[in-house]
C-alpha cells in the first residue's frame, strides 16, 4: 500500500477530504478541519474567521492548485499560531520572519517559497477584496520580502536515458498497469494530476493517431498525440484490466487501484518510487521527475522548443527553456574544453 501521505502534521487543517469524479474528472471538496489552530472572527467581531474564508478563497481554484495552496496556508496559520496571533492581525514582520525561517531551514526551496508567499498573499488579496479584513501583511512584489532568486534553469534531477530504460523494465516486472503509468509519464511527459485525471472518454483516434484529450494546468483542454509505446502499455492494461471485470468499461478512469477507484497522485508517487527502486536507481524520482526526463530527451532528440512547449503544455515559453539551461549546464560545460589541456 502507499504511504500515508494524510498523516503530516502541516497538511491537514485545510486538506482534501473527497473526491468526486464528474464530466471535468476528479474534483475535490476542501473543507477545514476545526479545532486545529485557534480561530478569529472577521474585523468587527463577527463574521467568518480566517479558516473559513480560506476554505472560501480555496474554492475559487482547480482541484491541484487549491490542495497546494491548502498546505500553505496551513503552515501559515501554524506559524501566526506560534506568536498567539490572528492571521488576520498579522503584521509584515510575521510574513519576514516566516519567509526567512523556510528559507535558512532548508524547508523550501526558492521557487516553492515564491508559491507559499503568493498562496497567502492571493489569500489576504481575497480577504480585503470581499471585506474579511481590512490589510495584507503580504507585500505586493516579492522583491520587498528580499526572497531568494528562482534559478533559470530547471533543478529537477529526472532520470537518464538509461535509467528511464530501467524504470520501464521495472514497471513490466510489476504489472501491466504499473507499467502503462510509468510508459504515460514517461512518453507523454504529464502532469501527475493529468494522469490521474484521463478518463476512457478521453482515448480516441484521429486521422490515423492514438490521441489522449488532457485537461492542463488552469483547465485548458489539450488533444495530444500518443507515442506508440505508451499506446501500446495503456492496451495492455485496458485489455487485462477488462478480462479481470469480465467486461470492457467504455466510461470512467482509465488507471484504477484494486478497488476500482481513480488512482490517488500520492499512489501514483507511490508507484513511481518502487518502481525506480526496483531499478536500482540511487536518486530520488518522482512523476514530476519524469516530466523532466521526456522534455530533456525530447531537447537531445532536436525538437523545437515551441513543438516542446506545446507538447508538455507550458503556458510560458520561459518554462521550456529552464529545462534547456539546465541540460546545456552540464552538457556544454567549459569544463570539457580543458580536458585535453595538459594531456601530454
Amino acid at each position: 500500500m502507499p504511504p500515508d501521505r494524510d498523516n503530516e502534521p502541516v497538511s491537514t487543517f485545510l486538506s482534501p477530504d473527497a473526491e468526486s469524479t464528474g464530466p471535468a474528472g476528479p474534483h475535490t471538496a476542501v473543507t477545514v478541519v476545526s479545532g486545529t489552530v485557534a480561530t478569529a472572527s472577521a474585523p468587527g467581531g463577527s463574521g467568518p474567521n480566517a479558516e473559513q474564508v480560506a476554505s472560501l478563497f480555496l474554492l475559487t481554484y482547480k482541484p491541484t492548485t487549491a490542495s497546494a495552496y491548502a498546505v500553505d496556508i496551513k503552515q501559515w496559520f501554524a506559524w501566526c499560531a506560534l506568536f498567539d496571533v490572528d492571521p488576520f492581525d498579522a503584521v509584515r514582520a510575521h510574513v519576514d520572519a516566516w519567509s526567512v525561517h523556510l528559507a535558512d531551514d532548508g524547508k523550501a526551496r526558492p521557487a516553492t517559497l515564491a508559491r507559499k508567499i503568493s498562496a497567502i498573499r492571493n489569500f489576504y488579496a481575497y480577504a480585503v477584496d470581499s471585506g474579511y479584513t481590512a490589510t495584507s501583511p503580504v507585500p505586493a512584489k516579492d522583491k520587498a520580502l528580499h526572497l531568494p532568486r528562482v534559478s533559470r534553469k530547471s533543478q529537477t534531477l529526472g532520470p537518464d536515458r538509461e535509467e528511464s530504460a530501467a524504470l520501464l523494465h521495472a514497471a513490466a516486472a510489476r504489472g501491466t498497469r504499473d507499467e502503462a503509468v510509468i510508459a504515460v509519464l514517461l512518453y507523454q511527459g504529464l502532469r501527475v494530476s493529468e494522469l490521474c485525471g484521463i478518463d476512457l472518454e478521453d482515448l480516441s483516434t484521429q486521422r490515423g493517431h492514438r490521441v489522449v484529450r488532457l485537461r492542463r494546468k488552469g483547465g485548458e483542454e489539450q488533444d495530444q498525440a500518443m507515442a506508440p509505446p505508451a499506446a501500446g502499455c495503456l492496451d495492455a492494461w485496458l485489455a487485462e484490466r477488462a478480462q479481470a471485470t469480465g467486461a470492457a468499461p467504455t466510461a470512467g478512469p482509465v488507471f484504477t487501484g484494486p478497488d476500482g477507484e481513480r488512482l490517488t497522485r500520492y499512489q501514483v508517487e507511490w508507484i513511481v518510487e518502487c518502481c525506480a527502486e526496483a531499478a536500482g536507481i540511487d536518486k530520488r524520482i518522482s512523476p514530476h521527475s519524469l516530466r523532466h526526463a521526456c522534455t530533456t530527451m525530447l531537447l537531445d532528440a532536436g525538437v523545437p522548443l515551441r513543438d516542446i512547449q506545446v507538447y508538455m503544455g507550458h503556458a510560458n515559453s520561459a518554462t521550456t527553456e529552464r529545462y534547456d539551461l539546465g541540460r546545456q549546464h552540464l552538457d556544454k560545460s567549459p569544463a570539457y574544453a580543458l580536458a585535453g589541456v595538459f594531456a601530454r
